[in-house]
């Protein structure tokens, strides 16, 4: 899940500017619903550490079915720790935080009651499978379409907070993905340079929810391998035979 946290840092350490800090220390527990008593799927847990003048989150994702998290590689010190959730405003909300106290190699446990008010209140879903359509790649915008035969969109994903197709997807292509020493086909460019393809891809699609550059796409799709990339052509989101 992505977030954007800001988080006040209330511990420092010798050494830890310049770069991110690491230490062999780790923060575990479960985050619950303090109501209904089950876990918090849609959130993450985030030690706030110091880089030079700012702070570095480092991240714990909630498990959906059991609500245990871990956080790994924190230094000693007292740092601010952080459960936030998406919201459907892009920015992340703050569920509950404290300030926790690490030493040496010790694993702190930490488990959590908090209440999903304000959050993001859509199922979350995790769909692995093989997707066709047409991806616009660039800085802003990895924008994936998919055939209507490939589309994961219900119509309970929606919450109407935007104007545009929220089946589109950011998408993210993860290392390996592409054949070495493949050569992108030329194209179609946008009015922002942009080319524009038709694509047959394997990976997971995760969502609803806020993913890419300022949350724009409702979905992220994680590429795994890339099986088809060409110019597009008349007839390619046809069924397959």
């Amino acid at each position: 899940m992505r977030c954007i946290v800001a988080l006040l840092v209330l511990g420092t350490a010798h050494g830890l500017h310049g770069q991110r800090p690491t230490g062999p220390a780790a923060l575990e527990g479960t985050v619950m619903h303090s109501v209904a008593g089950q876990a918090i799927s849609r959130a993450v847990v985030c030690v706030s550490l110091p880089v030079e003048r700012t702070h570095y989150p480092r991240c714990g994702a909630i498990d959906q079915s059991s609500g245990r998290y871990r956080v790994d590689s924190l230094p000693e010190g007292r740092w601010r720790v952080g459960v936030n959730c998406a919201t459907m405003n892009i920015f992340a909300h703050s569920m509950a935080s404290d300030s926790i106290a690490f030493k040496d190699s010790a694993a702190v446990r930490r488990d959590w009651m908090v209440t999903t008010d304000g959050c993001d209140p859509r199922p979350l879903r995790r769909i692995p499978g093989t997707f066709r359509g047409y991806w616009t790649p660039g800085f802003e915008s990895s924008e994936f379409i998919p055939c209507a035969a490939d589309a994961w969109f219900l119509p309970g994903d929606s919450l109407r907070t935007r104007n545009y197709d929220e089946r589109r997807a950011w998408a993210v292509l993860r290392r390996g993905s592409v054949p070495e020493g493949f050569v992108w086909p030329k194209g179609r460019r946008d009015r922002y340079g942009n080319p524009r393809y038709y694509v047959e891809w394997r990976g997971e699609v995760v969502g609803p929810g806020h993913y890419g550059h300022m949350g724009v796409s409702a979905f992220e799709i994680n590429v795994d391998s890339v099986l088809t990339v060409r110019a597009p052509r008349r007839g390619d989101c046809r069924p397959a035979p």
